[in-house]
């Protein structure tokens, strides 16, 4: 028996062909959308606030999608709220940080936060659906993107769903580019607030191997620097480590200073920087990370600034220590 429902024929093939045509074509165009998404045209290193980024951004979501509202929520580095920096209709400020509190309420914000996609909800307030989408980096958490669907929108395609995705990835490391201009802009004044943001422990060290200096994360990694018997970084380290270690640090602090106070008999050959693991003892067990020293002039002194990071987490220490 003959099925009649199947589609057959020239006119089927045609009719298929020229729908694949335009969904490649789609295909490409998204593409190349994407490919400029991440372009802004704003010089990040001679802006003192962030609402030309902003709008920028704000701009670049419009290519997307329409929205009747768009608005941009950061993290206040001081006290870690979010506050509505940047509205494209300001005639709507009001009714944005009214929805956006009702979501903290309800608790879809915090869901928005831990989501790292577009969610759509829905407004009662507003009688509108919201488009809420985390602004985060690697490292941390940078704001929220609110889009304000105009009545009667249609849903957003997976595609359309990805692309602001990628505006937004972008958006959140132009924040944390900004935020990194400022704190150079200030000579230093903050530094040891935008070290303890930094996803890495960092720590200074003097010529005798005291620790000076140990942001949240070193501290953390180290267990406690301010434990007076442990003074100084050999201290945290396993006893096989110790003297491998105290070598290099000499070695590496003997590059900053002149050759004639350099002395040469027990030491390894001078580096301008030295990168290596090592286990620290702490007491919450042995911890395997990766170290790079830097020799650095402070004050007229030479200080060894270290970076300090968790190290492949499937190596243990007697692994490590044995293939030294």
């Amino acid at each position: 028996m003959e099925n009649k429902t199947a589609p057959s024929g020239v006119e089927y093939l045609e009719d298929r062909v020229a729908r694949l045509e335009d969904q490649a074509r789609f295909t490409l165009d998204a593409l190349e959308l994407a490919a400029s998404l991440g372009d802004f045209q704003v010089s990040i290193s001679s802006l003192h606030e962030p609402t030309l980024l902003l709008h920028e951004v704000a701009s670049r979501a419009a290519t997307i999608t329409p929205f009747t509202v768009s608005a941009v929520y950061l993290v206040d580095e001081g006290t870690s709220d979010f506050y509505l920096a940047y509205s494209d209709q300001q005639e709507w400020k009001e009714k944005i940080e009214a929805a956006t509190n009702s979501f903290i309420d309800s608790g879809m914000f915090s869901f928005a936060l831990k989501e790292g996609r577009p969610v759509v909800v829905h407004a009662a307030d507003l009688e509108r659906r919201v488009l809420l989408h985390v602004l985060e980096t690697s490292s941390r958490v940078r704001g929220m993107f609110v889009g304000i669907f105009p009545e009667g929108a249609k849903n957003l395609t997976a595609i359309e769903m990805a692309l602001l995705s990628i505006v937004c990835k972008n958006c959140a490391y132009a924040v944390e580019v900004f935020e990194l201009y400022k704190c150079f802009r200030s000579g230093g004044e903050d530094v040891v607030a935008f070290s303890d943001s930094l996803p890495a422990g960092v720590l200074d060290i003097d010529e005798c191997g005291r620790i000076l200096f140990a942001n949240k994360i070193a501290g953390k990694l180290l267990g406690s620097v301010a434990t007076p018997e442990k003074s100084h970084f050999i201290d945290f380290l396993i006893p096989e480590e110790r003297d491998r270690i105290a070598s290099l640090l000499i070695s590496c602090f003997a590059f900053g200073v002149p050759a004639l106070e350099y002395q040469t008999e027990t030491l390894a050959k001078p580096q301008s920087t030295m990168r290596t693991q090592t286990v620290l003892e702490t007491v919450e067990g042995q911890k395997v990370v990766s170290l790079h020293i830097t020799p650095l002039q402070r004050n007229g002194s030479i200080v060894l600034r270290g970076v300090l990071a968790p190290a492949d987490e499937m190596h243990t220490g007697s692994e490590l220590v044995e293939g030294m």
